[in-house]
C-alpha cells in the first residue's frame, strides 16, 4: 500500500474515532426539528411509592410500545429515590426516530398528559416539557447493568451558544473521558434545550456512575482528572473563566428504572 494513501487513510480514522467519542450522529439533527423530549414529573410523598410501581408498569408498557413500533429510537425513565421540594420526582427521557416521529407524541399527550393515563393522574402530575438536542453523548464498552448505575443530574444556564458549545468541547468532555478512563463513569449525555430561555435550564448534563462506590469516588476522581488538564492551557483557560460562561442550579440524584435490563 502507497506511504500516502497509508497516511491519509489513518488520518480518517482519527477524524472518526474523535466523532465518534465526542460529538455524536444526534447532534447533526439539531439542523431540524428537536428529536429529544424530556418530561419531569411530581408525586406527594404519599404516592410515591405507587407512582415508582405505575412507571415501571403501565409506563414503561408503553413506551416500549413505542419503541417496537420505531416511533422511539430509545428511552430512560429516572426516579429521584428521595423526597425533595427543589426538583422532580422522576423524569422520562425519549429519543425519537425523527423529528417527524415527535407527532405521535402529541396525540399521546391529548389523552395522556405527560404519557399518564387516568391511573398515572391520579399519583402525579407533568411539571415540564422540555425540546432538546443531544449535543454529547458517550457510553463506555464495559459499562456494567444499568439497574447498579447512580444517575447525577445537573442543569445549567448559560450566556451564549456558540460559546458554550465551545466550552464544553474543551473544558467539559477532556474531563468526563478522564472519568471513564478512571472507571467510574459509564455514560454521559448532554442535552441542549431547543428553546432555551434559561428557565430551569438550557443544557442538561446526565452522568451515570457505574454504582454507589462509583459515585461516592466522585470528589477524587474530579481532583484527580484535573491534575494533569490544568497544563493544557484551552482547557485551563475555561477552567479560569467558566464562572462567566455558565451558572449552575440544583443537582438531582437518582436512579434508572427503565429500561433497566
Amino acid at each position: 500500500m502507497p506511504a500516502k494513501f497509508l497516511l491519509r487513510l489513518l488520518r480518517l480514522l482519527a477524524l472518526a474515532a474523535v466523532l465518534l467519542t465526542g460529538l455524536p450522529a444526534a447532534a447533526a439533527e439539531s439542523q431540524g426539528g428537536p428529536t429529544e423530549l424530556l418530561i419531569t414529573y411530581r408525586a406527594q410523598a404519599a404516592d410515591r411509592p405507587a407512582f415508582r410501581t405505575y412507571l415501571l408498569g403501565d409506563e414503561t408498557a408503553l413506551l416500549e410500545g413505542l419503541k417496537r413500533d420505531g416511533v422511539l429510537k430509545g428511552y430512560q425513565i429516572l426516579f429521584n429515590p428521595f423526597v425533595t421540594t427543589g426538583t422532580w420526582d422522576a423524569m422520562t427521557v425519549l429519543s425519537f426516530s425523527s423529528y417527524a416521529a415527535t407527532q405521535r407524541w402529541k396525540e399521546i399527550e391529548r389523552t395522556r398528559p405527560g404519557g399518564l393515563d387516568a391511573a398515572g393522574l391520579k399519583l402525579a402530575k407533568p411539571l415540564q416539557t422540555y425540546s432538546a438536542d443531544l449535543g454529547w453523548e458517550a457510553t463506555a464498552p464495559d459499562a456494567g447493568p444499568p439497574g447498579k448505575r447512580v444517575v447525577y443530574v445537573i442543569p445549567y444556564s448559560y450566556n451564549a451558544l456558540d460559546q458554550y458549545k465551545t466550552y464544553v468541547d474543551g473544558y467539559v468532555i477532556p474531563q468526563v473521558k478522564g472519568w471513564m478512563a478512571e472507571g467510574v463513569l459509564t455514560r454521559y449525555a448532554i442535552y441542549l434545550n431547543r428553546y432555551a430561555v434559561g428557565d430551569p435550564w438550557d443544557s442538561l448534563f446526565i452522568y451515570e456512575y457505574r454504582d454507589l462506590e462509583s459515585f461516592g469516588k466522585r470528589e477524587e476522581t474530579v481532583a484527580k482528572v484535573r491534575g494533569p488538564l490544568r497544563e493544557d492551557p484551552t482547557w485551563k483557560h475555561w477552567n479560569d473563566i467558566k464562572a462567566t460562561v455558565r451558572s449552575e442550579t440544583e443537582n438531582t440524584v437518582t436512579e434508572i428504572l427503565s429500561p433497566a435490563k
